[in-house]
């Protein structure tokens, strides 16, 4: 089996995890609508669409971060602020991405450079196991390399190891569910000559994207 074949199917039982609640309460809310007829309707249909919208947004997401979409073009950094925004809705992370560091941070982003963030991101927040705040930060550099940095502060963060080591260059660790996001992370910078830089405090995991000029 090819590792991108396995990374694949890695990536689908990740997916599949994540979908699952908002989905499954979508038929939950159904079915208790089914059984308490319309004396409970009211808390049944704000289940439903509760739900609903939070598979949506995690769908909108997950298709910018790993489906095929256009590489060619700069990217519209507000419409990914847009999407990341509503993944975190109703969550404990809470994303803090001022408009001075989209499109008019006057730093152009490339498609696949934005599609690096919003990995970047997943990262990030699945270090805040007690919720927090996932912080993003473009910048450029003296030497005029460009640098997005994101990071994931909270009361609580844990650096999953294999990940942290997966993101800077280690391919021993073995695939699976766990570490596909590490791999496919590494990928991306690897693909466009991307160095990839962590910084891992008590409060706080940090990680930056350096890259030059040319795209």
């Amino acid at each position: 089996m090819t590792v991108d074949l396995r990374m694949a199917e890695h990536l689908c039982t990740r997916l599949c995890h994540d979908l699952t609640g908002p989905i499954g309460a979508v038929n939950n809310g159904a079915e208790f609508l089914a059984d308490q007829g319309f004396e409970m309707q009211p808390e049944a249909i704000e289940l439903i669409a509760s739900s609903a919208r939070e598979a949506v947004n995690r769908l909108q997401f997950y298709r910018q971060a790993y489906g095929k979409l256009n590489e060619h073009g700069e990217a519209s950094l507000q419409e990914k602020k847009h999407i990341t925004a509503a993944y975190f809705t109703g969550t404990k992370v809470a994303l803090d991405w001022p408009d001075e560091h989209t499109d008019a941070a006057g730093v152009p982003v490339s498609q696949k450079m934005s599609r690096l963030i919003l990995n970047l991101i997943i990262v990030a927040s699945r270090t805040l196991i007690r919720g927090g705040v996932v912080s993003v930060r473009l910048g450029a550099e003296e030497d005029g390399k460009r640098v997005v940095t994101v990071q994931g502060a909270g009361d609580s963060v844990k650096d999953d190891v294999e990940v942290s080591r997966i993101l800077l260059g280690d391919r021993v660790i073995q695939l699976s569910p766990k570490t596909v996001q590490g791999y496919l992370t590494r990928g991306l910078a690897e693909e466009m000559g991307v160095e990839l830089t962590l910084k891992v405090e008590d409060n706080s995991y940090t990680v930056s994207a350096t890259r030059y000029t040319a795209e």
